[in-house]
């Protein structure tokens, strides 16, 4: 495990997500390597995995159910947080525990997800939701997630982060009252020669209604850049790849020999053996002489 960065991973929600997202999303944000003949995902070399399972009659749903197929195939040891309560896919869950010491015995399985999470190191809780929302119960742990600082993403929209404005329903924690200039260690130092000014109720007003379309535009503004990434970062690596040294090509009348696949690996800015099983989503293939 030397080396490896340690990520304690959550997981809770009820909404749908297909099996190939789960091992296509979680496999690439985690560096797990290609499917062998079994099913089974190379280790990780990158990441050190520490998952918790909730279990019960309403928290062990179909969506949490793919992704302990994902961790069984990844030969993830998880912790399951489990409330006493079954279903016929909570039997699965109990069921593949390493060992009766992974089986925690909870009151409340969405409270002892994120009280495990906050005292981790490196968590993350992926939440699931269903075209593009959530049940009160995921919004709820989301909620008390982003309270406690830890980082919450979408697996159904493919990671996405989700912050206080996927949570309408839920209020953020109070930002501290400002102190005094001169006054605690995060006072503000403004000098001005400029005269005090007084708001009129109505001058208030306007001002509060200024500020407040501003922050909506931020909020428009960064929404857009996050749709674009994806579509930048993909158009990037292809013009990389393109960069890249070719394979040599048969002269003209020769017969093409052998070929295998290679796959454009963006971090060594080269194309590699595809190696065994289906290669990421999204790579550039190309076929070369073997």
């Amino acid at each position: 495990m030397a080396g490896k960065r340690p990520v304690t991973l959550g997981i809770f929600g009820s909404g749908d997500v297909s099996p190939n997202l789960v091992c296509d999303a979680l496999n690439d944000q985690f560096a797990f390597g290609a499917e062998d003949s079994e099913g089974y995902f190379a280790p990780s070399e990158e990441y050190d995995l520490t998952v918790f399972l909730p279990a019960g009659g309403t928290a062990t749903s179909a969506a949490v159910h793919r992704v302990w197929e994902w961790a069984v195939r990844c030969e993830l040891a998880y912790q399951v947080l489990w409330d006493e309560t079954g279903n016929e896919l909570t039997v699965d869950v109990l069921g593949n525990a390493d060992k009766p010491e992974d089986i925690h015995i909870v009151d409340d399985v969405p409270s002892a997800l994120v009280e495990q999470l906050a005292k981790a190191e490196n968590p993350l809780l992926l939440v699931i939701s269903e075209n593009e929302q959530f049940d009160e119960a995921t919004a709820q742990v989301a909620a008390a997630a982003l309270r406690d600082g830890i980082p919450v993403h979408d697996l159904s929209r493919a990671l996405l982060e989700i912050t206080w404005r996927h949570l309408p329903d839920h209020e953020p924690p109070e930002t501290p009252a400002a102190l005094p200039d001169g006054e605690g260690p995060s006072a503000l130092s403004v000098v001005s020669d400029a005269p005090d000014v007084t708001l009129s109720g109505q001058e208030a007003a306007a001002l509060t209604e200024s500020l407040a379309k501003a922050e909506d535009l931020l909020d428009h503004i960064g929404t857009g850049l996050l749709e674009r990434i994806a579509e930048t970062r993909e158009s990037l690596v292809h013009g990389r790849s393109l960069l890249a040294p070719k394979p040599e090509t048969p002269a003209e009348g020769e017969q093409p020999k052998k070929t295998r696949l290679e796959i454009f690996d963006a971090e060594r800015n080269a194309w590699v053996p595809a190696g065994r099983g289906r290669p990421p989503k999204g790579v550039q293939k190309r076929r070369v002489p073997a």
